[in-house]
């Protein structure tokens, strides 16, 4: 009975453990991609300033007026940032998801795994909860009845 209580709870925090790693994995995945979409922005306008925009603008201003070839470089840029922000998702989380878990991809399997392991946590739990119960009722009627069998033999004697 001892052994299956043992089992129970390496069991149930072994569940536990999943439930937090899971977790984990989504907010660093998260907070992750975050960053790595704030430093692309940074970098698009690095890029921006320093030799795309130079070079084109340079190139366009045989044909055009300097500042009509600086407005379109300009338009790129803010285009190529509207891309980063819309494809945020399969650019920047799915793959540290995919890094830090090697079983999901996405952020839906990521919060699927993570509540399948809450409810084997919580399965865990139950039997737990329902084993200690059990091992203190046993418990108990063994010392209620080794009392009875004692009074009794107490009486007998005296």
């Amino acid at each position: 009975m001892l052994e299956q209580l043992k089992e129970e709870v390496t069991s149930c925090g072994t569940s536990f453990g999943e439930v937090g790693r899971l977790r984990l994995v989504g907010a660093v995945s998260r907070i992750a991609g975050q960053f790595l979409l704030i430093f692309t922005i940074v970098l698009f306008v690095f890029a921006f300033l320093s030799f795309g925009a130079v070079a084109a603008i340079h190139a366009m201003s045989a044909v055009m007026p300097v500042w009509g070839a600086a407005l379109i470089m300009g338009g790129v840029y803010v285009v190529l940032i509207i891309i980063a922000i819309a494809c945020r998702k399969p650019l920047f989380i799915h793959p540290f998801i995919k890094l830090m878990n090697k079983e999901t991809a996405t952020e839906e399997e990521l919060a699927l795994k993570t509540m399948e392991a809450e409810h084997k946590a919580e399965i865990q739990y139950i039997r737990l909860e329902s084993r200690v119960e059990n091992a203190t009722r046993e418990l108990s009627l063994y010392a209620n009845l080794i009392s009875r069998v004692w009074a009794w033999l107490k009486g007998k004697k005296g």
